[in-house]
């Protein structure tokens, strides 16, 4: 199941609107594929297909019997066990997924079943929520996203509420910031992105050596931190 209980302490307010239903249908692979098939993808994926404040497009695990043509006890299992964990999430009483999570899992299947009525579903499927997440109603929604990413990423070190340096446990200098444990260029979760909880406050020289050591997520970060604790005091 989803996390419900770890309380989320981002900055950004996340939840779910319907997705314009007027978004570019997919091309149809297999015109000997009843057109009922494609109807219900459409019917589903309009319904049960939400894009999220963050800019994400989630699929209710209420879609994955259609999506992956299945029946619903192997769509709750397809959910529950090839969806990761972290790509879950659970808003308003509803299990969702990533739809970056489902996508991949529908092109790998897709490319693997033998039934090409099967398959050219499973494409069909694939292809909507693609074009949902290129959708204008997507990208704008974005460009929000990233408005108000960038009035609220100086507001972290505060936000944070360490005021000393998280390295060394130094007092603050000039240049005293907050850094993400996991770098965003790396780690793209715009969540995570305005979450206090998940970074730290440095000094500029702490916060210069972590990049130009390449420490690129939290694990590495922690062993950054109690390797330099573990340093003479003479070094530096």
């Amino acid at each position: 199941m989803p996390n419900k209980d770890i309380p989320n302490e981002s900055k950004l307010p996340v939840s779910l609107k319907d997705v314009n239903k007027n978004y570019k249908k997919p091309e149809k692979r297999n015109e000997l594929v009843p057109n009922e098939k494609y109807e219900k993808i459409d019917s589903d994926v309009g319904d049960l297909v939400k894009l999220g404040t963050n800019g994400v497009v989630y699929v209710a695990e209420d879609a994955f019997p259609t999506l992956f043509q299945t029946t619903r006890p192997k769509g709750g299992y397809i959910f529950e066990n090839q969806i990761p964990e972290t790509d879950r999430r659970t808003q308003d009483g509803k299990d969702y997924a990533h739809s970056s999570s489902v996508v991949g899992l529908l092109d790998k299947k897709s490319q693997e079943v033998r039934d090409t009525e099967k398959q050219a579903a499973l494409q069909y499927a694939r292809d909507s929520l693609i074009n949902i997440s290129d959708s204008d109603q997507a990208q704008t929604m974005r460009r929000m996203v990233d408005s108000f990413t960038k009035k609220n990423l100086p507001k972290l070190r505060k936000e944070r509420g360490k005021k000393y340096d998280e390295v060394t446990g130094e007092r603050p200098k000039k240049g005293f910031a907050f850094h993400h444990i996991n770098p965003k260029e790396l780690h793209t979760d715009p969540e995570d992105v305005l979450n206090p909880s998940k970074g730290i406050n440095v000094n500029l020289n702490n916060h210069n050596d972590i990049h130009r050591k390449n420490i690129n997520d939290e694990n590495q970060l922690k062993e950054y931190i109690e390797k330099r604790n573990n340093e003479p005091e003479n070094e530096e």
